[in-house]
Order: C-alpha cells, then structure tokens, then sequence
C-alpha cells in the first residue's frame, strides 16, 4: 500500500510542476498581448527629441522663406524622429492652419486616446490636442475648420458677448491645452463617446483677452467611428 502511494505522489509531481509551467506560460502570453496594441498611433509616434534637436532643424532650415519653414521642419524630422513620428507630423502639417508639430505624449482614455501635441516654431500655439486611434486614426481637434461654428453663433450667450466684442472669434490658447489636464469624457449610451474640447473666445489681437470659453463635443460611435462635432455652451471666462 505504501508503494502505491509513494508511486502516485511520484507521478503527481511532475503532473503539478506541468500545470505550474502552463499556468506561467498562459500568464506570459497575456501580459505580452496587452502590451502588444493594434493601435495606428502608439508609442513609436511619440517623440521625445534630444536637447540639440531641435536647434539642428531649426538650422538646417533657417534660409527657408517662411512660408516653407513648417514643411522644411516636417521634412528634417526624418533625420531624428521614427518613421511613426514623421507620418503623425505630416498628418498635422496638413491641417487649418499648417503647424509643424510633434506627437510629444500619449494619455489613454478608452477605445479612443488622446494625443499630446508640441508646436515649436508656432507663434500662437506651443501645445495642442489630437483625439487618435479611432475612425480616422487621427482627429486634429486644433483645427477649428471641423467646428460648426455657424450653431454657435446662434447661441444667446455668444451674440450678447458680440455685441460688447463685435470681432469675438474662435481661438486656442495654451491653456486650453494643457498637459496636465484631460478633456471630459462623456458616455452617450450604447458604448458611444464624447470628448467635450474648450476653446477660448476673443478678438483677434495679442493683447486682447480671454472673455468666453466655448465648449464643442466629438462624438465616437462604439466602434470608434468619428461621427462628427456638436457645439455645446459658451461660458464666460473667470476673472
């Protein structure tokens, strides 16, 4: 009887040390498939650039006429950025208006992330937001074209601020675009999202300040299709 015994633990061990050995090996595979992602943007198209960097670019493409410095910036990238980081500034440059900028950080926020922008050679804007790996895989919510600004103007709000400032327009301010902070996400039922994006509203003058801010939501069906922009509230600025 004791050798029965002592040959079923025999045969136990190795039994165990089997199911030990595909438990760890189940939990490898699962660990690899998370970090692994199908996602168009993804860390390949961040980049972060050494300190001379930029200042290399910046002289490579000093005698451009200003008109072609941002494409002449785009284009030098190729010789310090991923091919990732190339294509995702390219996408960028041919936005309203053409900025040459970077995909400098990436937050998740579900099926769709959010994608942190720098804009070195800008005047206006030295950060800014993109909405990336849905439907189209990159939606440039700087670019104020995609905005029905027709509806907004509609707004009781916005025609009383009109009134005061009769050159009220939209505008993106750094503030706006904070790497500390992340838009609010809303659900619309059924898996639906909205991202509600804040822009400011103000004549169009450097000294001019901030009166209003104006909120529009980007909607993504369950399947991360972009299904378009709806304009929400206009709120005047704190002072």
């Amino acid at each position: 009887m004791e050798k029965k015994v002592m040959g079923l633990a025999k045969l136990k061990l190795p039994v165990a040390l089997a199911l030990v050995c595909m438990a760890f090996f189940v939990t490898f595979m699962q660990v690899k498939a998370n970090e692994e992602t199908d996602d168009p943007v993804g860390a390949s198209a961040v980049w972060s650039p050494e300190s001379d960097d930029l200042a290399d670019i910046a002289q490579s493409c000093k005698a451009e006429p200003a008109t072609e410095y941002d494409k002449c910036f785009v284009d030098q990238m190729g010789s310090y950025a991923s091919s990732e980081a190339v294509g995702f500034s390219e996408f960028l440059f041919q936005q309203a208006p053409a900025r040459a900028g970077y995909l400098s950080g990436l937050r998740e926020a579900g099926p769709i992330d959010l994608g942190l922008v720098a804009y070195p050679n800008s005047a206006d804007l030295s950060r800014g937001w993109t909405l990336v790996n849905g439907v189209p895989a990159i939606v440039d919510v700087d670019n104020l074209k995609l905005l029905p600004q027709s509806t907004m103007e509609k707004d009781p709000q916005f025609s009383a601020l009109r009134i005061k400032y009769p050159q009220l327009q939209l505008s993106v301010a750094d503030d706006d675009r904070s790497t500390d902070i992340m838009p609010e996400m809303q659900a619309l039922g059924e898996g639906s999202q909205r991202f509600v994006i804040n822009y400011s509203l103000k004549e169009p003058c450097p000294a001019c300040q901030v009166v209003a801010h104006a909120s529009f939501g980007f909607d993504f069906d369950p399947t991360g299709k972009f299904l378009g922009v709806k304009f929400i509230k206009v709120n005047p600025a704190s002072r």
